[in-house]
């Protein structure tokens, strides 16, 4: 085995410092205003950092082209439980709904964050009188969250830590801004207890050989899965599905990738109803949204006797650094393992 570095993990605290919008792009007919998602998504995270690498004039800001190999893969800033600071892992009930589970005490909560309606009016000038309206939701409690982005090492590697490193530096110093109205001082999230830690080949191949005595995996959706299967969104991680993504992980992060065959079969799951993701190259394009499997979701999968230690090296490598499906970059198909 060898101890090359392969990626680095970022990894922090982010904290609420007032009021956080961050829309689903959906309304709720029920309190008239827009909803809002109860933390941030990795693809907001990533968007608010792609605008400072911009700022900053960073060549790292290639790699969010559309059709550029990513280098960063920010994940989701899944909440910390308020009680005890064990982070909250999403979960499907048996009603088919997405709560959240506590990984140190297990208790359940049917919502990751305290949210409540915001009313926003606009003034007219000249009349001196109210000309706008608006309600959405936002979270209004002080939250803490976790960050974490992986840095892939395989091309221009130290260019590109070190390009992150310094506009961390700068959100450590000034906050980072996110969701509506963040360029009107709403959406602060200042950034604490920032770590950086290599991820070597051993670190994966100590993790290949734990899952090397699994002939049943399940895997648990950390975040909503965006899976291609001849351009149509699946709402189902079948066999086929899944051994993409195992080996996608492994030809994104390893050089010497050589490919191998495993039959994988799916033998049961637990997911609910897709929805719709939008993203900001669809949008530009004049393309639909996404559709999403949602996030809690849990696949069990039987995998043949025999199988080559690549397989469970790759499935290593995209537990810990990738994920399933398509938009990985952007934190969607984040896994454990269970």
């Amino acid at each position: 085995m060898s101890n090359e570095n392969i990626a680095v993990e970022v990894t922090g605290k982010l904290v609420t410092q007032n009021e956080v919008t961050l829309s689903t792009g959906e309304f709720d007919r029920r309190a008239h205003a827009m909803r809002s998602y109860g933390y941030p998504p990795g693809q907001t995270i990533r968007g608010a950092f792609g605008y400072l690498f911009l700022a900053a004039g960073l060549p790292i800001i290639k790699t969010y082209e559309v059709n550029a190999e990513p280098v960063l893969y920010f994940k989701d800033a899944l909440p910390y439980h308020y009680r005890d600071g064990g982070i909250l892992y999403p979960v499907i009930t048996p009603e088919k709904y997405v709560n959240y589970q506590c990984q140190e005490c297990k208790e359940v909560l049917r919502y990751p964050s305290f949210k409540s309606v915001i009313t926003k009016t606009r003034l007219d000038r000249h009349k001196g009188t109210v000309s706008m309206m608006w309600r959405h939701e936002g979270i209004t409690k002080r939250a803490q969250f976790r960050f974490k982005v992986i840095v892939k090492l395989k091309r221009d590697g130290e260019e590109n830590l070190a390009a992150l490193m310094a506009v961390l530096k700068f959100v450590e110093e000034n906050g980072l801004a996110i969701g509506k109205r963040s360029m009107k001082g709403s959406g602060r999230l200042r950034l604490e207890n920032l770590s950086y830690k290599p991820i070597t080949r051993d670190d994966i191949e100590d993790r290949a050989a734990e899952l090397r005595d699994k002939e049943v995996i399940k895997v648990r959706l950390l975040s909503e899965a965006i899976v291609r299967e001849k351009g149509t969104n699946l709402t189902i991680i079948r066999g086929k599905n899944f051994l993409w993504s195992v080996k996608n992980a492994a030809k994104n992060f390893y050089y010497d990738y050589k490919n191998f065959s495993a039959e994988v079969k799916l033998i049961d799951y637990v997911t609910t109803r897709p929805y719709p993701v939008g993203f900001l190259d669809l949008e530009l394009a004049g393309g639909r949204p996404e559709i999403a499997i949602p996030k809690g979701s849990t696949f069990t999968y039987r995998v043949e006797r025999g199988a080559p230690a690549e397989f469970y090296t790759a499935l290593a490598l995209l537990e810990r650094c990738h994920g399933i499906g398509n938009r990985a970059s952007s934190g969607k198909g984040e896994i454990i393992v269970e």
